[in-house]
């Protein structure tokens, strides 16, 4: 069971931290980018999954098994595009090579049953113990804090999605979740309609 926790935190932490709902996407940016790890979730994504050379053999998993995705737990707020993007001859090498190692290998995601987002759905699976505060004289700070880690992502998106809207500008909300603690501050994005925490720009390039 270790490696399918290992497998599970990485969908997990990619669709709940950077809010994407295209992994394959964001991780072949990541890696043309030159693995930049300005941003503490890519040094996580770098010292732990990239040092292990199993972040290639996901994006891949991700990218040949994108039919299976259009129930993943973001497609309640948002349009899943399950299109497979064009490869450029290296990326198309790289994810053949990862396809052709034997499923029981716990080093790749296939074979995991990970395509049904069973074992990474509680941040958005059913109801919700939170609470979401405005801070005080502030023009667009909250507090979010939910009492068990089940459902956290679906309590801020159902509640952090009836703040009043604002012109120019975006909710920040800090998260946290006894149990684990802060997990980030989070803003609702225009263009996807997910919250996300970060830098949007991080967050665009995984969908």
């Amino acid at each position: 069971m270790l490696y399918l926790g290992y497998w599970c935190s990485l969908q997990g932490f990619l669709t709940h931290s950077f809010g994407w709902t295209r992994h394959d996407r964001g991780l072949r940016w990541w890696y043309d980018a030159g693995r930049p790890t300005d941003d503490p979730r890519f040094a996580l994504l770098d010292a732990v999954w990239g040092r292990d050379g199993n972040l290639i053999a996901y994006a891949g998993w991700f990218h040949h098994r994108l039919d299976w995705f259009d129930h993943q737990a973001l497609t309640t707020w948002t349009r899943f595009d399950g299109s497979r993007d064009a490869l450029s001859p290296t990326w198309e090498r790289s994810f053949r090579a990862t396809k052709e190692r034997p499923a029981v290998d716990p080093t790749t995601p296939y074979g995991k049953h990970l395509e049904a987002g069973d074992h990474a759905a509680g941040p958005t699976a059913g109801d919700f113990k939170a609470n979401l505060v405005v801070v005080p004289n502030t023009e667009r700070r909250a507090i979010y804090a939910a009492e068990v880690p089940r459902g956290w992502y679906r309590g801020l998106a159902e509640l952090g999605n009836g703040l009043p809207p604002l012109s120019n500008a975006s909710w920040r909300v800090d998260v946290y979740v006894r149990d684990i603690g802060f997990l980030g501050t989070y803003r609702r994005s225009r263009s996807t309609g997910l919250w996300f925490s970060g830098r949007h720009r991080f967050h665009s390039v995984g969908n």
